[in-house]
């Protein structure tokens, strides 16, 4: 992963306090922002709000190399893949998580840390977030971007897999190092994530989000750099 590679990484993060996620199966369905309405209510009438956080909104800062290594192994289709991002949540509780996602192919996994951490105003700048790394991780890595959005969790009615609709994504902080030929923060789509131990997700389930949504092997993170760059509609 560039200026802190892989091995470092993984080194780094095999504290008793990284607890690791249960491995999941992630499919990934992008459609217009326009749809995104639509989407939620036909989610709803099929799966169940999740019981802890049915919604809320998540903010994202990704970290990655100058070169933006973690990214190119996403836009890439490399099988292996790894990320660092910081995430907290709207309406704020004086902490967030650090963390560490992993995937083979669709099988992802995380380990994640919480750690204490004020949310910064949207004039925060990248030392802000350089300094949560270099405090928990002991390493220098620059931040790349700050994503928020807002999500809806779900559950499907037999507890199987997980449902996620995140709706207004936008781009809260661009590093200055990534050419941006777009200068609209908020981004044109939608996308769905389901979590399931399966390979796929149910039948009626996916009939369901292909209504409104194409399924992709990006994420969010890839798509809004393609986005701002000017390579993704």
């Amino acid at each position: 992963m560039g200026a802190l590679g892989r091995a470092s990484l993984e080194n780094a993060v095999r504290e008793e306090d990284w607890p690791a996620s249960t491995p999941r199966h992630e499919l990934k369905y992008v459609g217009p922002a326009s749809r995104g309405g639509p989407m939620a209510e036909l989610l709803r009438s099929l799966c169940a709000p999740d019981p802890l956080y049915p919604e809320n909104v998540v903010h994202s800062v990704y970290f990655d190399s100058r070169r933006l290594a973690a990214y190119e192994e996403k836009a890439g289709g490399q099988f292996r893949k790894q990320k660092l991002r910081l995430r907290w949540y709207e309406p704020g509780s004086g902490e967030a998580w650090l963390e560490v996602k992993a995937k083979d192919g669709a099988l992802g996994w995380k380990r994640r840390r919480r750690v204490a951490f004020q949310a910064p105003g949207r004039s925060a700048g990248e030392e802000v977030f350089a300094a949560v790394a270099r405090r928990h991780l002991g390493v220098s890595l620059p931040p790349s971007c700050w994503l928020s959005y807002r999500r809806l969790r779900l559950v499907t009615p037999d507890g199987a897999a997980r449902v996620a609709l995140d709706r207004d994504i936008r781009v809260e902080w661009l590093s200055p190092a990534i050419p941006r030929r777009r200068g609209e923060a908020l981004l044109p789509f939608f996308v769905v994530e389901v979590k399931t131990a399966e390979r796929e997700a149910p039948g009626w389930l996916t009939r369901a989000i292909g209504r409104f949504a194409r399924r992709t092997a990006l994420s969010k993170y890839a798509l809004c750099i393609d986005h701002v760059r000017g390579g993704c509609t």
